[in-house]
């Protein structure tokens, strides 16, 4: 019988070069967590999407799409399209689905960030197609990790121990990829692909219309980025989060209506400050102009992508004999990223050495073999 659950989820954050951010139970964190570092605990609370369409779901493409304190929020099976129009996926995709969590590829290669801050320009003639993520949701059963995120996990762990005891039941999980899905369609010029993140570890997924060609793909951000189902003869430069904060980069753009004024009573949720839009609209200037140095391109006019969503679409929407891109699976792909010193495959990793067993082995060695001896106190 469980007296009681936390469940530490590690999502990649950065202190010391790479952190563990360690999620807990709200109910438990303040009983749980020292105040030395309970500001290293940050709750999620995103809206969860609709997985399908529902009976009440809206049933226009603008009805799906939310303008909230997080930012633009997909609700339904929409992707963004160009000037961030929302439009639904089976007009721009044949055979969408969304992706298992246990889905994993068949084929990895490791690929390096690139060295200083210059990237290869798009030639002349070349479209260029910038995509934006924040959350997907869309976790697949792909996880990486290092020895920081393993030390947080490791403190978490005691403190939920020590709290609940043997009868309690604690839940841990590693820092996992999330999928993003990424639809071409243009196939009037070759297109030169750049795919930014907001944080955490993303695998691009891209599918192509016929007659599509890629030039380049350029990621950017996040802790670590990968790309699937592309081409291997098109090249991947990839700068990730803490080598665009090297190079002085820092990725922002102009705050939406409803970032600026929340209409939510929830406490802590108030309007922005004035001096935080202007912060933030400086900051978006900046990164325009880096932007367009690179690319050729303003960030905040030329992306696609919401704050929450699922899929980016790079070209027109298809009409009459017009090809639609064709979704493919992450199951059994081939795919280039970068990782952290440990990569676990749900289902090809040896019992007892995933994260979790990592996790338990560091723990029981601290213990001497007597979990029970978490209770007694001491640092650990």
């Amino acid at each position: 019988m469980v007296r009681g659950r936390i469940g530490l989820v590690v999502v990649a954050g950065v202190l010391l070069g790479a952190v563990a951010l360690v999620v807990v139970s709200s109910g438990l964190r303040q009983a749980l967590v020292p105040q030395v570092i309970l500001s290293l605990f940050t709750p999620i609370d995103l809206p969860a999407l609709v997985e399908g369409p529902a009976t009440d779901a809206p049933t226009t493409e603008a009805g799906n799409l939310s303008d909230t304190s997080l930012g633009l929020v997909a609700t339904g099976l929409i992707a963004a399209s160009a000037g961030n129009q929302p439009v639904f996926i089976d007009a721009v995709m044949t055979g969408y689905s969304t992706p298992s969590e246990t889905a994993v590829p068949a084929e990895i290669t490791t690929i390096r960030p690139v060295f200083g801050c210059l990237l290869t320009e798009p030639m002349p003639g070349t479209l260029v197609g910038h995509v934006t993520a924040g959350e997907s949701r869309m976790p697949i059963g792909m996880t990486t990790y290092g020895d920081p995120h393993l030390a947080w996990a490791v403190a978490a762990y005691v403190i939920a121990y020590r709290a609940l005891g043997p009868e309690g039941e604690i839940t841990i999980a590693g820092p996992r990829f999330e999928t993003y899905d990424v639809a071409v369609t243009e196939t009037g010029a070759p297109v030169y692909l750049v795919l930014e993140s907001s944080g955490g570890n993303r695998i691009w997924n891209v599918h192509v219309a016929e007659g599509v060609r890629i030039e380049r793909v350029v990621l950017l951000g996040g802790d670590q980025a990968g790309v699937a189902n592309l081409d291997p003869v098109v090249p991947v430069e990839v700068i990730l989060g803490p080598g665009l904060d090297e190079c002085g980069i820092r990725p922002a753009y102009a705050p939406s209506a409803g970032q600026i004024a929340d209409a939510s009573e929830t406490p802590g949720k108030q309007p922005m400050a004035q001096s935080r839009i202007d912060e933030t609209l400086a900051r978006a200037e900046a990164y325009d102009t880096w932007f367009h140095d690179s690319f050729g391109l303003r960030a905040g006019e030329s992306r696609v992508g919401y704050d929450q969503g699922v899929m980016s679409v790079i070209g027109p929407i298809p009409s009459g004999e017009a090809p639609k891109a064709a979704w493919v699976s992450i199951d059994g792909a081939e795919i280039r990223t970068t990782h952290d010193r440990f990569l676990d495959l749900d289902g090809q990793i040896t019992p007892g050495e995933d994260f979790a067993g990592r996790v338990i082995a560091i723990v029981t060695g601290f213990a001497m073999g007597d979990l029970e001896r978490l209770r007694l106190g001491g640092e650990y």
